[in-house]
């Protein structure tokens, strides 16, 4: 198995975003856990991956600060983390997908970062998820870097 890693650099003009995510809480796990491995499985299968890849509750509790929910009625649609410059961990739930929320959960972390004035603002992404590479190509960000990895 072959596929790129790329890493990719925020090149687009300010943003300003209005949507107001809220910060990880411990009672937000199992949900969490359930999207986030929902949403990277595809990915991961075709990487030759297991599907169990999300962090611990410990771990995603210490670094609740920089993790971002959005939720609609009381249930989680989606979530970004923010750590130093970089922008991970993007997902939108899936029937939530194809709205628009993750193009905005991106633009709100772009956001942040320059509120922080963040010098370079970079994400990575695997070039097997199409949808997410044409989305942040779209809005902004450019490939600045491309790693082969060989599985």
């Amino acid at each position: 198995m072959r596929f790129s890693a790329y890493t990719m650099e925020y090149r687009g003009d300010p943003v300003s975003e209005s949507l107001r995510p809220r910060h990880y809480k411990a009672e937000d796990h199992r949900e969490y856990k359930r999207i986030y491995e929902d949403c990277f499985h595809k990915m991961r299968s075709s990487l030759g991956l297991p599907r169990e890849c999300c962090k611990s509750s410990d771990e995603l509790l210490k670094n609740r600060e920089n993790i971002f929910i959005l939720e609609e009625n009381g249930a989680i649609i989606g979530s970004v983390a923010v750590f130093d410059n970089e922008i991970d961990d993007l997902f939108v739930a899936k029937e939530h997908q194809r709205k628009g929320i993750g193009m905005r959960l991106l633009r709100f972390a772009v956001a942040l970062l320059q509120q922080r004035n963040s010098e370079r603002i970079i994400l990575h992404a695997a070039d097997v998820n199409k949808g997410a590479v044409s989305m942040y190509l779209s809005c902004g960000f450019v490939i600045t870097d491309e790693e082969e990895i060989i599985r």
